[in-house]
């Protein structure tokens, strides 16, 4: 009877652990599944920054020549434009981490502002703008680099705090 008692607890205490090592795989499944869903979105969110910012010194290059803005290179301007937005919104929805997401916030919102910026006319000659002009875009592209570092340096923090893996590695 001890025997058969005993075989009973083993058969249960081995379902236990069977189920009990399920569920921790599922759970560090789930939880590399959404690392990795973040990661995505993030990165989106640099690439479009990239993008948008790459769009636009191209055009301030092209208005310091003297060039006319045409209609496709401003199609191209709002696409990219549009594109910083949706991959800030597909981060916001990845993860509530408050760091990240103000992170992603001033990325798009630095690069998106240099918009604002009122060239005016350049000189073709010097190829330049007017000093102010000048300052405002030189502040602008710092300002943009700076929050490019800073969500970059947010997304790899995030990484590596959702993965106990990870702690104690280079970043």
């Amino acid at each position: 009877m001890w025997s058969t008692l005993f075989a009973v607890l083993g058969t249960l205490a081995g379902v236990a652990l069977a189920s009990g090592t399920q569920i921790l795989t599922d759970r560090r499944t789930r939880a590399a599944e959404q690392r990795q869903r973040v990661a995505d979105a993030g990165g989106a969110v640099l690439d479009a920054v990239l993008d948008f910012r790459e769009q636009y010194w191209l055009w301030v290059s092209d208005c310091r020549r003297g060039e006319a803005d045409t209609k496709a290179a401003r199609v191209t301007r709002y696409r990219t434009r549009t594109e910083v937005t949706k991959a800030r919104n597909r981060l916001a929805r990845a993860t509530a981490d408050p760091a990240l997401t103000a992170a992603a916030e001033e990325a798009a919102w630095s690069a998106i502002e240099l918009s604002d910026i009122e060239l005016g006319d350049a000189d073709v000659q010097t190829r330049r703008f007017s000093d102010d002009v000048e300052a405002a875009l030189a502040a602008g592209r710092e300002r943009t680099r700076v929050a490019h570092t800073a969500l970059l340096n947010a997304l790899t923090a995030h990484i590596h705090r959702t993965n106990p893996t990870l702690e104690g590695t280079n970043r």
